[in-house]
């Protein structure tokens, strides 16, 4: 009895133990704990950064070459002096008759790699008529390149030019072929002239396939493409002209060094004659004809009709000093009349800036007419809001431009740029080359922007620009900081 109640009395006085309770934890997404996401985030912020900071990979090409010239890995490609890519390995072909050169483009000059684009090793070149690649002499070699068309499809296997093309410094033109019965001391890489001036570039000499003549293939700029017709005639030129008499004495006549050295071709127009197709074909005389150089003197490269342009000048009055300075400013408009026969004058903006730091009632604009007179024009109402603005006139212009003969189209084309002489009133004029011309967006305008345009402002600033087809009016070429524009008065 007295164990039992023991028992009893122990086991009541025993402590009591906390029981666990089983919970199920609901799973996270896939199964993975907050802890295992953040691991995860990590790890593809990690990758993400590694593959950003990886060099871009480029496209690839290769170029075969006839010879290595010590080029090696890790030289450049360049174009226009920029790097564009880098060789990556130089190999002999399989029959050890030319070399393969692999190049690695970078991604933004992938649009090299087509067809139509030329490579060449640049090398130092030492001649009579000149000196080229001079830096590579003691630097490493470079590849360098002219693109092909940006149309043309992509390719990735070139054949690589075995020393640099005559006509790299021109991508543009038409070419020709001239046939002789002698070359003429005409060399490959050597000058086409026109009056004196380079128009082209011989691109190869070369036999006949009958060996019957001299094949002489030129390439005539794409800014003096009306100089070739079926009226041009060529000859060639080169040499030293030698003339003894005893009154003058001994005289020696020559072009350039250049031309001594390599020879070279003139030519003249001696007609109105059709434009030709590229690769047309013209003998090439061994001497000028006399009778050319008359008929030379009367063409023109252009029969669009030359007008529009008038000579104005600024007057006004600038305080400096506690004291009032005349000031002037000369510059070119366009004479228009619309269909009510009003006459007016476009002229620049930017020539009634001079307004504002002109002393009260002072400034004034005339415009220089042919027989010397001057007529004042009211500037007292403009509120100009484009680059050009247009003046009323009470009295008539020379040669003024009907508003029914403005070009309708903005699509570029070949034009000319027409001013006046201010002493004897003669129209001059110059081309605009169709591939010069790129369109630009100025706010709401749109305007021609001209690539390789050279003027002086103070020539060619507000003179009106002529389709050279039709002689309608284009627009006012502007210059100014922006650059050389037109601005379309379509």
């Amino acid at each position: 009895m007295s164990d039992s109640k023991n028992t009893d009395h122990d086991n009541s006085n025993a402590p009591s133990f906390p029981e666990a309770r089983i919970v199920d934890k609901p799973a996270t997404a896939f199964g993975l704990t907050r802890l295992w996401w953040l691991a995860v985030a990590c790890l593809l912020l990690a990758i993400g950064l590694v593959i950003g900071s990886m060099p871009p990979q480029g496209t690839h090409i290769t170029i075969s070459f006839p010879e290595g010239h010590g080029l090696k890995a890790e030289d450049a490609v360049r174009y226009r002096g920029i790097d564009v890519g880098k060789v990556e390995s130089v190999q002999l072909t399989s029959a050890l008759d030319s070399v393969n050169v692999n190049v690695t483009l970078l991604p933004f000059a992938q649009q090299l790699a087509v067809k139509g684009s030329r490579f060449w090793i640049v090398r130092p070149q030492l001649s009579i008529s000149g000196v080229s690649g001079l830096e590579t002499a003691v630097g490493n070699k470079y590849i360098e390149v002219i693109p092909g068309l940006a149309d043309s499809r992509s390719v990735n296997h070139f054949n690589g030019l075995a020393q640099p093309p005559a006509d790299s410094t021109s991508a543009n033109g038409i070419e020709i072929l001239l046939q002789s019965d002698a070359r003429y001391s005409v060399s490959r890489g050597a000058a086409i002239h026109y009056r004196g001036v380079d128009i082209g570039r011989i691109l190869a000499v070369e036999l006949s396939p009958d060996s019957r003549h001299v094949e002489v293939r030129g390439k005539i700029d794409e800014a003096y493409r009306a100089l070739v017709t079926t009226e041009s005639r060529f000859w060639a030129t080169g040499g030293v002209d030698v003339d003894f008499s005893l009154r003058d004495g001994l005289k020696l006549e020559t072009e350039s060094l250049d031309t001594l050295a390599r020879g070279g071709v003139s030519m003249l127009v001696v007609g109105s004659g059709k434009a030709v197709a590229p690769g047309h074909v013209f003998p090439l005389a061994k001497s000028v004809n006399e009778d050319w150089l008359a008929k030379g003197d009367q063409f023109r490269t252009t029969t669009a009709e030359l007008r529009g342009c008038v000579n104005l000048e600024a007057i006004w009055k600038e305080k400096v000093l506690f004291r009032n300075w005349d000031k002037t400013q000369r510059f070119s408009g366009i004479a228009i009349v619309n269909a009510d026969s009003q006459h007016g004058v476009v002229i620049p903006t930017d020539v009634l800036e001079s307004k504002k730091d002109a002393v009260e009632n002072s400034f004034e604009i005339q415009l220089i007419a042919a027989d010397g007179r001057r007529i004042p024009m009211d500037t007292s109402n403009i509120s100009p809001d484009s680059p050009v603005v247009t003046l009323a006139l009470e009295s008539d212009t020379e040669d003024p431009i009907g508003t029914d003969s403005v070009s309708p189209t903005s699509a570029p084309a070949q034009a000319i740029v027409v001013r006046k002489s201010a002493e004897n009133q003669v129209y001059l004029h110059l081309p605009i080359a169709e591939s010069e011309i790129g369109l630009v967006q100025e706010g709401d305008v749109e305007l021609w922007r001209l690539n390789n345009f050279t003027g002086d402002r103070a020539v060619w600033h507000g003179c009106p620009v002529l389709m050279a087809s039709d002689s309608t009016l284009v627009g006012m070429l502007l210059v100014d900081e922006k650059g050389p524009r037109v601005y379309l008065m379509k």
